[in-house]
């Protein structure tokens, strides 16, 4: 057995533990079956409770106990023994994910046999299949993230006060919200969200597929691909290096995914007069510019780092540069390939308008990220808060000045906008994300001398 999942067996599944929780929970579910329609009934019905104690014992407590998992064993000071120990990531990341949560797993599977015996009895074996596979998927997921976010920030060297736990555990319960918020919107009783009837069918790449069945392998997916993301942190953390493959099978899988959802746009009237490749491509894009900002702010910019970059690429070594390269870049990418596929499209289309958006959108994102390594570069805290900071006041500050002084001509300089000439906004913002390039590549290639003076790098 794996050694580390064996050791929290040990750890969490002992016998006064598993009998306080089997008695807890036969007590709320006795209590909850005898008050069932009284006027002082504890939460409703019996599987109503049953799947509330679910979510409460394994994803918010759960969640809990996945952002410790690690970051407890730091605090600990009993990491670095783990980490020169002979378990791999693999057996690392099951015995931290699974093995920290197996005693909000026992109590789950309670809740999960009173709540699926319900549906079996009234819904039939098939929908209790469906269930059962959601809310282990609503579970894994919800931990995984979790645990993701604490690799992350071990990886990044932050602190791990209360309130970083914390935030990791919110990290990982806003994962199985959205995965809750999703399902619930193909309930055939109706959404909770919108409070209306739920579509039988959803409509990707041009196929009308069954709402749940569709949801439900999405879900299997999406928990592999949250698995699949632990792996590779635990694995950086256990000083291995990671290859870029399975990051750009992941970018390719999801810019796929999302552009699938094309014929959710056509109610939109602006977009309604593009052709199914414009907005496919666009859905594809925007999914690779938002991947690009979440990994740039996740990643640590390391000049060292870069700077190995720089020789590899020098010294022709394409094989060691590629492996080398952090998940932004490729996320960045990808952007340009879908966005010249993206303008070429609008091109043969005399799209003009919109064709000169999307290079000037370009040109900003690269702008973006190029704050992020320059600030990075120069500050080794702060660097991140700082780019943010500088982001809010180029998108949101420095516009609402400007076109307060009525000088709207200058909003360009800002975000992709309409100009005469049309060539005119992606020619500034490119200027912008050209130059703040240069500056970041400065700031990369300085390193400190001996004597603690800066002299640039020779890479």
């Amino acid at each position: 057995m794996n050694p580390e999942f064996q050791r929290n067996l040990w750890l969490e599944l002992t016998p006064r533990r598993m009998i306080l929780m089997v008695v807890l929970l036969a007590l709320v579910f006795f209590a909850t079956a005898v008050t069932t329609g009284a006027d002082h009934a504890l939460i409703g019905t019996l599987p109503d409770t049953a799947e509330f104690l679910f979510y409460a014992i394994v994803v918010v407590w759960g969640t809990r106990n996945a952002a410790t998992a690690v970051v407890g064993e730091i605090r600990d000071r009993t990491w670095d023994t783990q980490l020169l120990s002979a378990i791999g990531p693999g057996a690392m990341t099951w015995g931290k994910l699974f093995g920290s949560t197996i005693y909000n797993w026992f109590g789950g599977a309670i809740c999960l046999g009173v709540l699926l015996s319900d549906t079996l009895a009234h819904h039939g074996p098939v929908q209790a299949g469906i269930d059962l596979v959601y809310y282990l998927a609503v579970g894994a997921i919800s931990q995984a993230a979790a645990l993701l976010a604490s690799l992350i920030a071990v990886r990044r060297r932050s602190a791990h006060t209360r309130l970083d736990v914390f935030l990791y555990q919110v990290v990982g319960m806003i994962a199985g919200a959205a995965v809750w918020s999703i399902w619930s919107a193909a309930d055939p009783a109706g959404s909770i969200i919108t409070h209306k009837p739920a579509s039988d069918f959803i409509v990707w790449w041009g196929r009308s597929l069954d709402s749940r069945g569709f949801l439900l392998a999405s879900l299997a997916v999406f928990t592999g691909w949250t698995l699949v993301a632990c792996y590779r942190e635990m694995r950086l953390e256990l000083k291995m290096r990671n290859g870029s493959l399975t990051w750009l099978a992941f970018v390719v899988f999801i810019g796929v995914y999302v552009a699938g959802f094309d014929a959710w746009l056509n109610d939109d009237k602006a977009l309604h007069a593009l052709d199914t490749v414009v907005l496919r491509l666009g859905l594809a894009l925007a999914t690779y510019a938002v991947l690009t900002y979440l990994m740039v702010i996740l990643e640590p910019k390391d000049r060292v780092h870069y700077r190995w970059l720089g020789e590899q690429l020098g010294a022709g070594r394409l094989g060691a540069f590629w492996n080398g390269l952090q998940a932004w870049m490729v996320a960045y990418g990808a952007a340009l390939v879908v966005a010249v596929a993206l303008i070429a499209r609008l091109y043969s289309q005399t799209r003009i308008d919109e064709l000169a958006l999307i290079a000037a959108g370009l040109g900003f994102l690269t702008r973006d990220v190029a704050i992020f390594v320059a600030m990075r570069g120069r500050q080794r805290r702060g660097g991140d808060l700082a780019a943010i900071g500088i982001l809010i006041a180029l998108y949101w500050l420095a516009p609402a000045i400007v076109g307060g002084l009525g000088l709207e001509n200058l909003l360009m300089a800002f975000f992709p906008k309409t100009t005469a000439p049309i060539w005119l906004s992606p020619a500034v913002a490119w200027a912008e994300g050209i130059a703040t390039a240069a500056l970041a590549i400065s700031r990369v290639a300085i390193r400190n001398s001996p004597a603690g003076r800066s002299e640039p790098s020779r890479a």
